[in-house]
């Protein structure tokens, strides 16, 4: 019998994160991505002593060949150290959602990933703003192409809330396959999604896995938490990253006297970057927490006002890279202060100016601690804006960049409600595909289920 690819869909088929797929020909395997599957807690993932209760539990996915023989103890399936399957992970980004069950991985199976996305996740396991998992990382280029047996595989730039995010592209002898990876059409490289949509029309996909999640949530009652905080905060309501930026300037220049401050995702540094030049142009100083300073230091240009928040000093002098409460009480107007949630205390001893909260912790008015968190700005006379712009695609843009690349056959997950979004994707005139966990899907299978009515 002629061998076929053969597809197996691990998590993430109807929520969102927890993406997991295998692609095998032969006895050479591609696993992509491998994080935390929907529910489950990031520490628990963190120890292969838990390996064979998180297997028993259904909390790690169940693949032959992947745990070692250690960790598995008794559980009943094949061990990384006695399997003839060759096996590799590709990251699309560094999302936990994404890596957060690498600590279950053999140390030295190879894990591919953008450059960009390995030098990033060492800063940020440096800073301790993601667990540390020990790697054996394989750095690539964008688009360079990959050869692991039969397999061809390329990484294209993306943008995404988060540094170095890619599409993934794999060529096997009888299927041509996108995984999209998190996207945006937003943020502050909308032209990476257009460009490797573009090559993804011209590599004629057999199969596109896309993601979904702004499908995710239907038209509802505005939740009462909102409503309430509504009548006593701001909301800047930007479509966009740039029109964020744009925004805050407007604001900071109607305020010249007043203290700035931020809370925003450690990870999209782009954010950061941005707005530490905005800062600078207006003649202040972006002032943020010392474990913020030391992830985006690499990234800072000579000629950014950039300094840290030293909590434990009260000089005007002991450090240039450092700036004091006692500076930040004496001279507002000369500072934007950034802060992260963990170690938010401090702004209560500071003039009250206007607060950008961007993204950052509490998320939302789901979390029971957002609601006081805003009250007790509000209340203490700060000027309260949301500021947020998503990491993903509006359902518009996810239905143009499906248009785009015009896969023979798409699936939709990474959202709460793959139908929904299939539905939208059909009507499109695009053929879509809902897969289950627990089969093996060959080639074969997916040419029939492209050529089914």
């Amino acid at each position: 019998m002629t061998a076929q690819t053969k597809l197996a869909f691990w998590g993430g088929l109807d929520t969102i994160g927890g993406n997991i797929i295998s692609i095998q020909y032969e006895d050479y395997r591609i696993i992509t991505d491998f994080g935390a599957l929907a529910g489950v807690n990031i520490m628990d993932l963190l120890s292969k002593e838990t390996t064979s209760n998180l297997l028993e539990e259904n909390k790690l996915p169940k693949i032959e060949g992947l745990y070692n023989k250690e960790a598995l103890k008794d559980f009943p399936l094949e061990a990384y150290e006695v399997s003839d399957i060759k096996t590799i992970v590709c990251l699309s980004h560094l999302h936990l959602d994404h890596l957060g069950a690498f600590g279950q991985l053999p140390t030295d199976l190879p894990v591919y990933a953008l450059e960009d996305t390995v030098n990033f996740y060492l800063q940020l396991d440096k800073t301790n703003l993601l667990p540390h998992y020990q790697v054996n990382w394989q750095k690539v280029t964008a688009e360079e192409i990959i050869e692991f047996g039969p397999f061809k595989i390329q990484f294209h730039n993306s943008d995404h809330d988060t540094i170095g995010t890619a599409s993934i592209f794999v060529e096997a002898p009888d299927l041509k396959i996108i995984y999209s990876g998190d996207f945006r059409l937003t943020g502050f490289q909308p032209e990476n999604v257009l460009e490797w949509a573009r090559k993804a029309k011209q590599f004629e996909a057999d199969l596109f896995l896309v993601e979904g999640t702004t499908f995710s949530h239907s038209a509802s009652e505005p939740n009462p938490v909102d409503v309430a905080l509504a009548e006593i905060t701001h909301s800047i309501n930007a479509p966009n990253e740039m029109k964020l930026m744009h925004s805050i300037e407007t604001i900071a220049q109607a305020n010249p006297q007043r203290l700035l401050a931020f809370n925003g995702y450690p990870q999209n540094i782009e954010r950061l970057l941005v707005l530490a030049e905005l800062i600078t142009t207006l003649g202040r100083t972006l002032v943020m927490d010392q474990t913020y300073f030391e992830l985006i230091k690499p990234y800072l240009t000579g000629y950014l006002s950039v300094k840290y928040l030293d909590l434990h000093h009260n000089s005007e002098d002991y450090s240039e890279h450092a700036v004091s409460l006692e500076m930040l009480q004496n001279s507002p107007q000369h500072y934007m202060v950034q802060f992260d949630y963990e170690r938010h205390e401090h702004i209560f001893t500071l003039p009250a100016g206007i607060y950008f909260h961007s993204n950052g912790m509490p998320l939302g008015s789901y979390m029971p601690e957002y609601e006081p968190y805003v009250r007790r700005f509000v209340e203490a006379g700060w000027d309260f804006y949301h500021a947020n712009v998503s990491g993903h695609a509006s359902q518009a843009d996810l239905l143009l960049v499906n248009y785009l690349v015009q896969a023979k056959l798409v699936v939709p997950w990474h959202t709460f409600k793959p139908a929904e979004y299939g539905e939208a994707i059909e009507a499109i005139g695009l053929k879509t595909w809902l897969p289950a966990y627990g089969k093996e899907y060959s080639s074969e299978d997916i040419i029939a289920f492209r050529q089914a009515d």
